[in-house]
């Protein structure tokens, strides 16, 4: 299979993309500035050269000069090394025209030098100062050269995460921090990087390092269970190991919408709960706020957080949100919100790649101590390509057949395990979830949803909840509705609990693989 690696025509392509992105929000670049960027066209990387196209000298004179060093900022920031530009005059040359060069023939490695070069369109013309031409610039591709930097191992607590959203199964010691609502657990060093959201890592390293000022909002939006989560909690850790004395904040829009109700419940009480209220948010110097979508039509909280956006914008606060959509695309906010969000930096987290699901399901097995061979890990990443958490759940389940058996794990008997997944594409409801749950336990629907705690109608509960979150792509707080108006929180300790049980009890592992067996056949 063919990379982006393996072709540095594109690998050029992706970095200039994102390193445009990121120069067209810094507040310090003019509009002029601005405007020779456009007539930039990106050929080729050979090593920590980056080949760029230019219509004229004039171009190349403002790229090495006035704009040097926010270009070099923004290369480092997007290949997470110092990246170095070689201009090439290319008259009337458009990027749609533009054609990469042949591919160097292996030499020995020669050391670029930290500064610009330029490179006239006669490849024999010598470079100045003894710099090396194209021909012998490293030819490692970029990627080769290690991760974008994180926080040392040695200040990263244990990774047993269970954030939505995140590649990591291991849960068992979820570390919350009261003050915060972060998860101590999820970092930069327990999110697996790829193509499809490598760009958005690297911003939310920026802002977490304090360099992103420009990128302030920052929205993260994509499907449910690819990182979302995860990379809020990871801006937050990082920004806490900088500088310990900052006040950050995480929350999601069903908790801050719940605070806002509490403080308004005794009208009594309401100005000086409502004060408590802003005090909390409007002091923080990194607020986080996940699932903004779900704010969408509640006026009076939108109003209370609009005021509160401004206030920490106004401060030079950092805000960073995440939603499904983006923020163009929000429904039920307010023109003037929806320009603020719009103000920042928009990224996006895509679905994981073959290689990235590789390497997710890698860091998993390690993180569960598990002993999976290669040929494993490639069954299930080649076969669950969409939803993260089907991911998850295929793991799972075979480790658990493999704990319960006290067998090894085959590629044979992950097929065997895993062959209800692969007999249909049924689009499953969690009204089905639920109706099925209630039926294999002998129970009602009603009794599913309802608040009895009952043993036996908690378990059933707690197993569609787990079903729910693993064949489909609803959120936690979408699941707690569901299920008669739970907190997400309920719904995370439910998947957690049968995630851990399914690899010790063989009758909870049964019940969960026969009810998939029953949901996936479509059965009533």
């Amino acid at each position: 299979m063919t990379t982006s690696a393996d072709n540095p025509a594109v690998q050029a392509e992706q970095i200039w993309s994102d390193a445009l992105t990121l120069l067209k929000h810094k507040k310090s670049l003019s509009p002029r500035d601005k405007g020779w960027l456009e007539g930039v066209t990106p050929e080729a990387v050979y090593g920590t050269t980056i080949v760029l196209c230019v219509d004229n000298a004039g171009t190349r004179q403002a790229l090495e000069n006035e704009l040097m060093q926010p270009l070099l900022e923004a290369l480092n920031m997007v290949t997470g090394q110092d990246m170095f530009p070689a201009f090439k005059i290319v008259p009337q040359r458009s990027a749609a025209k533009a054609k990469p060069e042949p591919k160097p023939q292996p030499k020995p490695k020669a050391k670029p030098e930290a500064r610009p070069v330029a490179v006239e369109e006669q490849p024999e013309l010598p470079l100045s100062g003894g710099t090396p031409s194209l021909e012998d610039l490293g030819k490692e591709p970029f990627g080769s050269a290690g991760p974008v930097p994180t926080v040392p191992s040695a200040l990263q607590p244990q990774v047993n995460s269970e954030v939505e959203g995140q590649y990591v199964v291991d849960r068992n010691k979820v570390q919350r921090d009261p003050e915060t609502h972060l998860n101590k657990n999820a970092t930069f060093d327990t999110f697996v990087p790829g193509d499809s959201n490598r760009f958005a890592r690297t911003v939310a390293l920026a802002v977490a390092e304090g360099s992103g000022k420009d990128f302030n909002p920052l929205c993260i939006y994509g499907g449910s269970g690819l990182g979302k989560t995860h990379l809020l909690n990871a801006i937050g850790n990082y920004a806490l190991v900088k500088d310990p004395t900052l006040k950050v904040r995480y929350v999601n829009s069903e908790e801050f919408l719940n605070e806002f109700i509490e403080a308004l419940q005794i009208p009594s009480q309401s100005q000086g709960r409502i004060a408590e209220f802003n005090r909390r948010y409007r002091s923080v110097d990194v607020l986080l706020i996940d699932d903004i979508q779900f704010l969408g039509g509640k006026e009076a909280t939108l109003e209370q957080f609009f005021h509160t956006f401004n206030a920490l914008h106004q401060a030079n606060k950092r805000i960073v949100i995440a939603s499904d959509v983006a923020p163009k695309n929000l429904k039920g906010f307010e023109a003037r919100l929806i320009s603020r969000f719009d103000s920042g930096l928009t990224v996006d987290v895509k679905p994981p790649d073959l290689e990235t699901r590789i390497a997710i399901l890698r860091m998993m097995a390690t993180m569960n101590h598990s002993n999976i061979p290669n040929d494993v890990l490639d069954l299930i990443a080649e076969r669950f390509t969409e939803n993260i958490r089907e991911l998850e759940g295929a793991l799972t389940r075979v480790t658990a057949v493999a704990s319960l058996s006290n067998q090894p794990v085959t590629r044979a008997m992950a097929e065997q395990t895993l062959q209800d997944f692969f007999t249909t594409d049924v689009e499953i409801k969690p009204t089905d979830i639920i109706s099925q749950a209630a039926k294999y336990f002998h129970l009602t629907f009603d009794d599913i949803v309802g608040r009895s705690r009952m043993k036996n109608i908690a378990l059933a509960r707690q197993i569609a909840m787990y079903l729910t979150r693993e064949m489909t792509s609803m959120s936690l707080v979408d699941i707690g509705k569901v299920f008669g108006g739970k907190d997400h929180t309920t719904v995370m300790h439910a998947c957690d609990r049968i995630t851990n049980e399914m690899q010790q009890r063989q009758d909870i592992y049964n019940y969960v693989m026969e009810l998939t067996v029953r949901l996936k056949q479509g059965s009533n």
